[in-house]
């Protein structure tokens, strides 16, 4: 590898509490580890390695160095080498032949030296203007945007962390994981201004609503893949390009509009991962779902380091249809706002509920009681042990949400309310009572539902069920 930075020049945007010059050295060596030593994915069949976004999210969460240390050993024993076989060091990509390359799993080593000089030479927004956005990234079969969001959008992920944390190094493992990707779905988005452009959460009623995404009947049994394939079949892909031109998103963008949509993205995450389940039915989070919660948190930083408009309404115009993808590929779950905001403002760990000891007479207030409890420090603490690193993930999502969001009152959701007929009424049933709590209320079903390990809790799995059929829920919970 050229002589990237592999430091973290940037601070998380948590930035917790616990973090000191040792937990941040621990880091940087263990990120620097991962980048050299490992292959993006550790199994040839795609799973992702997500060592690199553990170690982050726990540092970003106030981690202590020995702790991360604990977290790289558990991932490190099933990945892959960086190089696959012997003879994968003969591969090398160059400029003139990287397009030959693209989506093949052994040259990936050869990719991250490829993009790590790239960066060294030109900077990252040159390497992205030449190779993420460039006339020849972007012919057909190339297609490096839809790639940087293909598998389950992890390669935007890992070049999101790069772009969050100042990190070099990340961003070109990131951008060789987008190349070894397959060819992607692509989506050829109108960009001239609709009548009136609508909301994220109008967008989502009328994904609801439309008759060309009404789902296949329910198999059990494929792979994502293959249910994909059955959503973008038949007028699929020309519906949701259709509907997704009406969330217009102008090549002249404004920082003010990329704040506000990113906003937006945030929101209906939240919605789409915690609030898809069933009234009386234990919760399911679905797992490809929890995807667009975790990607969602990089739209920021990854807007904030590219320098031109278009390119950053790019990026944000090409992530939508594939969010839509992942939501129709699961059933067309639909969001019970009322469901969500049902759930506990107050949860606690297992072990602590009811168990405070008594306060002294001088004390103000009880933690004993929810009135006066704050239960986010024993949330960002319990989740720090959980072994999946999506859990912690999802987790600095709602942090960063409430954080910015908590305190939107109820009705206050961008896109909460639309014009029908002179008259305004709810893009969704319940939506005109959500507020700021559902960030809470989401961290506090999540661990609930997967599991809060270090107080003792069995640790469970994100659904995958594909929980938006009926018929996923007739087998019980």
């Amino acid at each position: 590898m050229s002589p990237l930075s592999y430091r973290i020049g940037k601070k998380g945007q948590l930035n917790l509490p616990g973090i000191t010059y040792a937990s941040k050295k621990a880091a940087e060596e263990l990120l620097l580890k991962d980048a050299e030593t490992h292959h993006c994915f550790f199994r040839q069949s795609g799973f992702h390695n997500h060592l690199g976004h553990h170690i982050l999210a726990a540092y970003d969460l106030g981690t202590p160095p020995g702790h991360l240390q604990k977290i790289y050993e558990d991932e490190a024993r099933i990945q892959r080498p960086r190089i696959l076989e012997e003879k994968d060091k003969n591969i090398v990509v160059d400029k003139d032949n990287w397009v030959q390359y693209l989506g093949n799993q052994s040259a990936y080593g050869a990719f991250v030296k490829f993009f790590s000089n790239e960066i060294d030479a030109s900077g990252v927004n040159g390497t992205f203007e030449n190779y993420v956005f460039g006339e020849d990234a972007s012919k057909a079969g190339v297609d490096m945007l839809a790639r940087v969001i293909s598998g389950a959008v992890h390669p935007l992920i890992q070049i999101g962390y790069g772009a969050e944390f100042g990190n070099d190094t990340l961003i070109a493992t990131g951008l060789a994981q987008a190349a070894v990707h397959g060819t992607p779905s692509k989506f050829h988005i109108n960009k001239s201004p609709p009548s009136q452009s609508i909301t994220l959460l109008e967008l989502l009623a009328e994904i609801y609503a439309s008759d060309v995404l009404k789902p296949v009947p329910y198999d059990p049994q494929p792979f994502i893949s293959t249910r994909v394939k059955s959503v973008l079949d038949n007028g699929g892909a020309e519906e949701i390009e259709r509907l997704c031109a009406q969330f217009h998103i102008s090549d002249t963008i404004t920082d003010a509009e990329i704040a506000q949509k990113t906003e937006e993205l945030i929101w209906t995450a939240v919605l789409l991962t915690f609030g898809t389940g069933r009234k009386g039915r234990k919760p399911r989070i679905d797992f490809f779902l929890m995807h667009i919660l975790t990607s969602s948190l990089f739209m920021r930083p990854l807007c904030a380091l590219l320098k031109k408009q278009e390119h950053k309404a790019a990026l944000i115009r090409t992530y939508i249809p594939v969010m839509v993808l992942f939501i129709l590929a699961r059933g067309r779950p639909r969001i019970d706002p009322e469901l969500l905001m049902s759930y506990t403002a107050v949860p606690r760990p297992p072990s602590t509920s009811g168990d405070h000891p008594k306060p002294a007479e001088t004390a103000v207030g009880n933690p004993a009681d929810n009135a006066d409890y704050n239960p986010w420090p024993a949330l960002i603490e319990g989740v720090r042990y959980h072994s999946d690193s999506h859990v912690l993930k999802s987790m600095r999502t709602l942090i960063f949400a409430t954080q910015h969001f908590g305190d939107t009152p109820p009705g206050g959701v961008i896109g909460a309310f639309r014009t029908q007929g002179g008259k305004q009424e709810e893009t969704h049933v319940g939506m005109g009572k959500v507020d700021g709590t559902i960030f809470v209320r989401s961290a506090g079903v999540m661990m609930e539902t997967l599991g809060w390990s270090g107080y003792g809790q069995k640790e469970t799995d994100w659904d995958r069920s594909a929980l938006g059929w009926d018929a996923a829920w007739e087998s019980g919970d």
